[in-house]
């Protein structure tokens, strides 16, 4: 079927480069709106600057594509921003939908993503979030689709972390919104399962500066962890954006005399805020940080690696593999609808982009959606602090597959 349905993309694109535009400035039969919703300001300001590099990139290629093979189309991206908040994103939604775009890049956050879901599921918009990550966005039938997996798997792979590292206890300290709530939820439920114990969960809202009180009770936890299951057997389970480094920076002043080893979670993952407080990094790898994200496909390097060299060029550092899973959204939108009608309904629409979706490899890998719409094949990488030459910097330390459930130390 997969093979059937990837000849028929085929020779309609050959059809495609058969009637399409061959005169300069003829007027495109086709016009591609695609919208995008990133927080450049807030929470998400980090992904949505890598995130618009990569879509600024996409767009140039997909302008190529069509120029180079004389297709009569074109594409227009639209870029809002939700300043990382709910009520914000679901105005930004309606003037995207407004200027005509039948399908949405994004958002960053989970919480944005259920807000603006609840628009595209009334007006028929395809939502294509690249970073949004709850185990609650996991809803059959929807119009919201994952190129990023569902934070089921996320908490397979920190579990098998833990299990290896032969860990006995856990203080979780997690950021008091939906995508940490659910991902809590999910990654205790399996530690517990595991014989795991979980001591104390501290809470703490969005905007804390203060960890006073929350770092008093994780002190207590770590000693009634190590009473039970001695030194090196109680971690510390951060779930936070770059908020996180707060903590980290207030915990190494805390005077702490335990062994204690802190795990973080998928957004925290190369945090820019992180390396650059040198108190928090130096503490973080002491600590034996490690994050787990949503990682690269290997076999993907010889599309990712030249897509990355483009994004540095643009920004200065390497995007998040949620940038380029932006990148390969807007690609699989452009592709879609080169190879569909003009107008088609939105629900041979919405089944074209998942068909074409299963046939495509991209920057990310495959990108083929299993029966919820979220991503279906997935690796991920676990990432460390290490300072290198007086420099804090990210490195890659450990690589989890979810398909042969193996973990690989690197």
């Amino acid at each position: 079927m997969k093979t059937r349905s990837a000849i028929r993309i085929l020779i309609l694109f050959s059809a495609l480069f058969i009637i399409g535009c061959k005169q300069e400035n003829c007027t495109p039969s086709k016009t591609i709106k695609v919208g995008v919703l990133l927080g450049f300001t807030g929470t998400g300001s980090q992904n949505a600057i890598e995130t618009k590099a990569a879509l600024d990139i996409g767009l140039q290629d997909a302008k190529d594509y069509i120029l180079r093979n004389g297709i009569d189309a074109k594409v227009e991206l639209y870029f809002e921003d939700t300043k990382s908040d709910t009520t914000e994103a679901k105005v930004k939604a309606q003037s995207l939908i407004d200027k005509g775009v039948s399908l949405i890049i994004g958002p960053y956050t989970s919480a944005e993503a259920r807000a603006v879901k609840a628009i595209a599921d009334a007006k028929n918009i395809l939502l294509v979030t690249h970073s949004a990550v709850s185990v609650s966005l996991a809803i059959a039938g929807d119009n919201l689709l994952r190129f990023a997996p569902s934070d089921t798997y996320q908490a397979e792979a920190l579990n098998a972390m833990l299990t290896a590292d032969t860990i006995k206890a856990i203080i979780p300290v997690v950021r008091n919104d939906l995508w940490s709530n659910s991902l809590i939820a999910a990654t205790t439920g399996g530690y517990e399962s595991n014989g795991g114990t979980v001591i104390s969960k501290q809470t703490f809202e969005p905007g804390t500066v203060d960890f006073s009180s929350i770092i008093a009770a994780v002190k207590i936890g770590l000693d009634q962890g190590e009473r039970r299951y001695g030194a090196g057997r109680t971690a510390i389970y951060l779930i936070s954006y770059g908020d996180g480094t707060g903590f980290l920076e207030a915990l190494s002043q805390a005077g702490l005399t335990q062994a204690v080893r802190i795990y973080g979670a998928s957004a925290f993952a190369q945090s820019t805020t992180l390396t650059a407080n040198a108190a928090a990094a130096g503490f973080a790898q002491r600590c034996r940080l490690q994050c787990p994200v949503f990682g690269f496909d290997e076999a993907a390097s010889n599309i990712y690696e030249p897509l990355q060299a483009r994004i540095t060029g643009a920004i200065g550092y390497n995007a998040s593999i949620y940038a380029l899973a932006a990148y390969d959204i807007l690609h699989t939108a452009v592709m879609a609808r080169l190879t569909q009608e003009s107008v088609p309904a939105f629900e041979a629409f919405k089944a074209h982009f998942i068909e074409t979706a299963a046939s495509y490899y991209g920057a990310t890998g495959r990108t083929e959606l299993n029966e919820y719409g979220d991503r279906k094949h997935v690796t991920y990488d676990f990432w460390t602090v290490k300072n290198m030459n007086s420099k804090y910097l990210w490195q890659l330390s450990a690589k989890y597959n979810t398909t042969d459930k193996s973990l690989r130390r690197i």
